[in-house]
């Protein structure tokens, strides 16, 4: 363009104004770019009018919702890391209270005991804004998890997903569906029932047939650890 200073950048400012929008440029002639934008008028209008061209490109293109996960991935790269949700924050402080007993199962789960010696496990899953109350329950000499409604009404058109997890570094492992209507029964391997002890067991509202990630997608309603009873 006439009556502005040359430049290193191949094609002139414009050119660079439109390599600038479109993120082309080094750092170092981003860097310079940017000095002579903050005080050249017409070089903004450049940017301005190549951010309005490039944006007409996308117009024919239909808008279509990524999946969760590319888009949890996508965030993060743009604007950092969210912070975690509060059942993840909670989950150092509920995991480190194992008692005894929990590691007493394990030692006879591993072998050392018959297993039909092993205490069952409970974890108390209440949610009081929702009149939620669920008591989940693993019985070591049937092998099977269950989970038992016992107030609350279930969400219309969602599923409610049960996930374990072992300690605060693992991922949820989703376990089922709470069923609508009756006890939840669900045999498990001997591999997971080894984690079963003193972990913490969340129930998690998700799309109708559970979580389409394979990771708890919707609100977390309860969150328990399980443990014998005294």
């Amino acid at each position: 363009m006439s009556g502005r200073e040359e430049t290193d950048l191949p094609g002139g400012w414009e050119a660079a104004a439109a390599e600038y929008v479109l993120g082309l440029l080094s750092e170092d002639e981003a860097a310079a770019f940017e000095a002579r934008l903050a005080q050249d008028r017409d070089l903004r209008q450049d940017v301005e009018a190549w951010e309005e061209y490039f944006a007409t490109l996308t117009d024919p293109i239909a808008e279509v919702a990524p999946p969760p996960q590319v888009l949890r991935r996508t965030e993060a790269e743009l604007f950092g890391r969210r912070s975690q949700p509060a059942w993840r924050q909670l989950l150092p402080y509920l995991l480190g209270a194992v008692t005894a007993a929990a590691i007493a199962w394990a030692v006879s789960f591993s072998g050392l005991l018959d297993t039909r010696d092993a205490p069952h496990l409970y974890a108390d899953l209440e949610t009081p804004s929702r009149g939620l109350v669920m008591l989940a329950h693993y019985a070591p000499d049937s092998g099977t998890f269950m989970v038992r409604r016992d107030a609350g009404a279930y969400p219309e058109d969602r599923s409610l997903e049960i996930w374990l997890i072992a300690d605060e570094d693992s991922a949820p492992m989703s376990l089922g569906l709470v069923d609508r209507e009756g006890l939840t029964e669900i045999p498990v391997p001997r591999a997971i029932a080894r984690q079963i002890p003193g972990a913490a067991v969340a129930i998690s509202e998700e799309p109708e047939g559970g979580s389409p990630t394979g990771q708890p997608t919707g609100p977390v309603l309860a969150l328990g650890q399980m443990a014998p009873r005294g």
